[in-house]
């Protein structure tokens, strides 16, 4: 399948990077740019005039997994067309480039200046199906950019964690790590007790160890565990398939690698050994450029596309907050998907995210930060556009934290969706040691990650939200309500408000107003700058008053701000 549907024009895959130039799509392109005007070559006696042409759109994203390069390729080619600007990000620990864009409508304030809605695929290291989904936004956002609000900037990043996603890809069961060499275990040594295919089929899955005092046991469908409970006559620990390699009586206690970048993040973080967030939080260049880049722009939302849960989560405890509600409306929307209440990250999860992303750009960077997951246990109708979600009950009820368990959801899925494809059953493997153990689980590309024929299905609808969460933005309107004069003494009313679906930020921040003299000016009574509060959706702010003693013939300007929404000014000549 090719990695975009094609133009029609060998040409334009050869630009793109798609034919022999793909193989260095990390090395700059040696050409010098086109000009914006046509360039006429003076004809000779054997030349007939050339005109060059501007480059043209990368092809249609196409349902398929895509390597690093690709992605690196498809970013080159958007910002030759004129359609993005680069992204300048560090390496990754082992080297790989990041491709990053940032992007917009043609609008009056510059892209570093504006509310941007930042766009991060698979932060950890699993989720190739959140890099296609983030993808697959991105170009839909990037060709319809003329219709995009002129006061958004979009920056897209679909390979967040390289390293991860392309041991990932290759079929390593690293769990997300990156290469940062770990002592696990504690034992001074080094990645020393990897994952092994034990059964020599190709593939590494999971395995599962008796144990009296394991944490699982298996359920009435015999291919899935459940947590083991009083009674259980067997139990079972679970570990990845393996052998153990330096004979301490543990499995795959220190694999190689890592850190996974999306537990990198201050709130929350963890540090003990075998913890997943690295020595220190932020403590690698890729990790703290990608806080940076939150940290330096005026932001409105951080996507996280990544997970099988197939829901949208909200960071933070608060389920209830009119913000979380709006999105879960235009995911439902946009999405056909049946989810009705919003969702918190460890509820969607099943369990705890210590030095998740989302949760600090919530908590510190003030923004509206969510985990969208492209997969989930989905029941894909026959003839149906969207995908309807395994955990919803029989009469289509919403689903959130009280649907069915989710291997009942899975088993659903891979009976109903899959005929059985994705699951090897529990089968014994002698380990070489005297020791027989169980082996088999889900395939790679079964649940973790969805196989490519559902990639379509997955991420259909996640570029409608994304329009419909950029067109409900707030924004700032200063209503003058008065602006008179008495010789020199002026009086100035004004009241600010957000005709949009979203608050102007979290709190305590809020929304501020701010009235600028001029010079010889000076406040006689009144608030030449106050603090509105955050400004729901539709609301109106308290009215702000000032006299001030103000020369004949000058000018005042109001000013109104709010961490989610683009300043605005207003000239006031009394």
């Amino acid at each position: 399948m090719a990695f975009f549907r094609a133009a029609g024009a060998v040409t334009v895959a050869v630009a793109c990077g798609l034919f022999p130039r793909a193989a260095r799509a990390q090395e700059p392109d040696p050409q010098p740019p086109v000009a914006d005007a046509p360039a006429v070559v003076a004809p000779t006696t054997a030349q007939a005039p050339v005109v060059a042409t501007p480059p043209a759109e990368p092809p249609i994203w196409t349902p398929r997994y895509h390597t690093l390069d690709e992605v690196a390729a498809w970013a080159r080619a958007w910002v030759e067309s004129g359609g993005a600007q680069a992204l300048a990000l560090p390496q990754s620990r082992a080297g790989r480039d990041v491709p990053g864009l940032a992007f917009g409508a043609d609008g009056p304030l510059p892209l570093a200046e504006r509310p941007t809605i930042f766009l991060l695929g698979g932060l950890d290291g699993v989720s190739l199906s959140g890099c296609e989904a983030a993808l697959r936004v991105a170009d839909e956002l990037l060709r319809a950019r003329a219709m995009l609000p002129a006061h958004l900037t979009f920056v897209a990043i679909p390979w967040a964690a390289p390293d991860g996603l392309a041991r990932t890809l290759a079929g390593d069961p690293c769990d997300g790590r990156d290469s940062l060499p770990v002592d696990d275990d504690n034992d001074l040594a080094i990645d020393e007790d990897p994952p092994d295919d034990a059964d020599g089929d190709g593939q590494i899955l999971e395995m599962l160890i008796e144990d009296p005092r394991g944490a699982w046991a298996r359920g009435a469908d015999a291919r899935f565990l459940v947590p083991a409970k009083s009674g259980d006559r067997v139990r079972y620990a679970r570990a990845k398939e393996g052998r153990d390699d330096d004979e301490d009586g543990r499995f795959n206690e220190d694999p190689v690698g890592g850190v996974v970048l999306d537990l990198a993040f201050p709130v929350g973080w963890r540090g003990e050994a075998g913890g997943l967030g690295g020595p220190l939080p932020l403590d690698d260049a890729l990790s703290r450029a990608l806080a940076d880049l939150l940290l330096a722009r005026p932001r409105l939302a951080c996507l996280v596309f990544q997970g099988n849960h197939g829901l949208v989560a909200h960071a933070g405890a608060s389920a209830a907050s009119p913000a979380n509600e709006a999105v879960v409306r235009l995911f439902a929307e946009s999405t056909a998907r049946p989810q009705r209440a919003p969702v918190a990250l460890t509820a969607a999860r099943g369990e705890a995210r210590p030095g998740a992303a989302i949760e600090w750009a919530h908590a510190v960077v003030g923004t509206l930060a969510l985990e969208v997951a492209a997969w989930g246990p989905f029941q894909e109708a026959e003839g149906a556009r969207g995908t309807i979600d395994a955990r919803a009950d029989a009469r289509g009820t919403a689903a959130t934290a009280a649907a069915p368990d989710p291997e009942t959801a899975w088993a659903r899925w891979l009976d109903d969706v899959r005929g059985g494809i994705g699951f090897q059953d529990w089968h014994p493997v002698d380990l070489g040691d005297g020791r027989t153990l169980l082996v088999g689980g889900w395939l790679p590309f079964a649940r973790a990650n969805p196989p490519a024929e559902s990639l379509d299905a997955a991420t259909h609808g996640l570029a409608g939200f994304v329009r419909k969460l950029a067109a409900g933005a707030p924004s700032l309107e200063l209503r003058v309500l008065e602006a008179s004069r008495d010789g020199e003494v002026v009086t100035v009313r004004a009241r600010v408000e957000n005709p949009g679906r979203f608050p102007t930020g979290l709190g305590p921040e809020g929304a501020r107003v701010e009235l600028e003299l001029p010079a010889g000016a000076r406040l006689l009574w009144g608030e030449s700058e106050a603090r509105l509060g955050v400004l729901g959706p539709g609301e109106t702010s308290r009215e702000v008053t000032a006299v001030a003693l103000v020369p004949s013939g000058a000018t005042l300007k109001l000013r109104a701000a709010a961490p989610w929404a683009t300043r605005v000014e207003r000239e006031v000549k009394p």
